[in-house]
């Protein structure tokens, strides 16, 4: 970012367009990224990605600069995690959305170049994760890949502690069957 944070962050408190947008640029392309390992489909996520920036926008109001947010790497999580929040809000509102589906082969379609091999297996690599059930999808990418505890996910998804352990080994089993059977 070229401003200070605390102008950012000031200026998006106010609900001034100009800051939102510079914080929204700043941010799209990894909260795009983090939706899509959440939602079947590329035009969720950007929808999802979309309802997260209003939230974000309109949470700007609740926190303080001094005490709930004190440097970028601070208002970075912070998105993060109410990005994720709002995100798991809304597929838990809709979960027969968020079925498994097939990836749209153009979704990867790259003009300058081929793909290196580690490029190839990131895409498999999210192919196998969009074919968990919705269920083992949400506890994996909370825990494995987002670092919340099993408690913050049970009561995120309104589940036990228990429930969201077995959910994660249930997804690593998955995911493993699914590893051996690429060789991966």
């Amino acid at each position: 970012m070229m401003m200070n944070i605390a102008t950012i962050f000031k200026g998006c408190a106010k609900g001034d367009p100009r800051y939102q947008k510079l914080l929204y640029e700043e941010y799209y392309s990894i909260s795009m990224k983090v939706a899509f390992r959440y939602v079947s489909t590329y035009e969720q996520a950007l929808e999802l990605t979309q309802n997260g920036f209003l939230k974000i926008f309109h949470e700007f109001f609740s926190i303080r600069l001094d005490k709930d947010v004190t440097s970028k790497e601070a208002l970075s999580a912070w998105i993060k995690r109410t990005f994720i929040i709002t995100l798991v809000d809304h597929i838990k509102s809709a979960f027969d959305l968020y079925k498994p589906r097939p990836i749209r082969g153009d979704i990867w379609k790259q003009y300058d170049r081929p793909f290196t091999d580690e490029e190839m297996m990131h895409i498999q690599l999210i192919k196998t994760l969009k074919g968990l059930p919705i269920i083992y999808r949400l506890v994996f990418n909370l825990h494995v890949i987002d670092g919340f505890t099993h408690g913050e996910i049970a009561g995120m998804l309104s589940i036990t502690v228990e429930g969201s352990k077995q959910n994660l080994i249930r997804a690593r089993e998955y995911l493993n069957k699914s590893f051996v059977k690429m060789n991966l």
